[in-house]
């Protein structure tokens, strides 16, 4: 197991929580996902490059209403929720698609479902990768993934 983030300096829970399997079963990487050069950096680090389940749990939120946010902020928030999940995809796919096996899991959020009041864009970045994701199930459902 490969666990990811952004900022190593925040992985000392996870160290602590990992135990012995640190190390072993378990390391720790740098990983950007709103970076087309950490998503291939930290791809090409993985030990025989080979990934058989990718889960997509990078995510930040926002609460407050629009007109408190700038667009600015808003491709911010789909930077990491929508294209860095896409990045990530893409990442694995080719090999996966080739193999004829694999699993993508992606961490959504009910609001990717439903609207919430004062959520508007972390909504909207929810259901753009829920439409992403199902239209892209379908496709691969003839390559076992």
């Amino acid at each position: 197991v490969i666990a990811t983030m952004r900022d190593l300096r925040k992985k000392t829970d996870l160290e602590h929580a990992a135990g012995s399997a640190l190390g072993q079963t378990l390391c720790i990487q740098r990983l950007d996902v709103c970076s087309d050069r950490s998503v291939a950096e930290c791809m090409g680090s993985i030990p025989g490059g080979r990934v058989d389940v990718l889960v997509n749990n990078a995510g930040v939120g926002h609460v407050g209403p629009v007109e408190s946010i700038s667009v600015e902020e808003m491709k911010g928030i789909f930077e990491t929720n929508f294209f860095g999940a896409v990045r990530m995809i893409k990442a694995v796919l080719p090999a996966m698609k080739e193999r004829r096996s694999g699993h993508i899991v992606v961490v959504s959020s009910v609001m990717g479902l439903q609207g919430v009041v004062f959520n508007d864009v972390y909504a909207a970045s929810k259901f753009a990768i829920e439409g992403f994701c199902e239209s892209l199930a379908v496709q691969l459902l003839q390559f076992n993934v």
